[in-house]
């Protein structure tokens, strides 16, 4: 008998979950998201970002090193979940703005009243709550 890891990120019964996440397929791979975005016009300016999950929450971290709250956006709209922030530089002549962006879909069976955002050393961290009938249920043997 061969004994197979359990992946709770890969549960076939929430397939409807697994969908939303395939339209982001880098989002918990913020390297490779940050390699295409070299070599694919139009994918700078993206926020790198991780995406996963415990059994009470889904999370959303993005990098922003370097910024203050005050220039940081978040915005959720119909299950899409938007982070932009803006950047700017000040040299002897010029001023220079510098505007990232990034959106995850949000998964079903959130509980949009108490999702909370926090940035602390340059990581922002979005916590989005799971609706109770989302979360495990511990099952009493007889």
């Amino acid at each position: 008998m061969k004994l197979a890891r359990y992946t709770p990120s890969f549960d076939l019964g929430r397939v409807a979950d697994f969908d939303q996440w395939l339209r982001h397929p880098f989002a918990g791979f913020p390297a490779v998201g940050q390699l295409l975005g070299e070599f694919i016009p139009g994918a700078a300016g993206r926020l790198a970002t991780d995406v996963y999950e415990d059994k009470d929450n889904y999370y959303a971290r993005f990098e922003l090193p370097g910024l203050k709250k005050e220039d940081v956006k978040v915005e959720v709209h119909d299950r899409l979940l938007t982070v932009s922030a803006e950047r700017r530089e000040k040299t002897d002549q010029n001023e220079e703005s510098f505007v990232f962006s990034r959106s995850v879909s949000v998964p079903e069976g959130v509980r949009g009243d108490a999702i909370a955002a926090k940035l602390e050393d340059g990581i922002l961290t979005v916590t989005l709550p799971k609706q109770e009938e989302r979360k495990p249920k511990l099952i009493q043997v007889d």
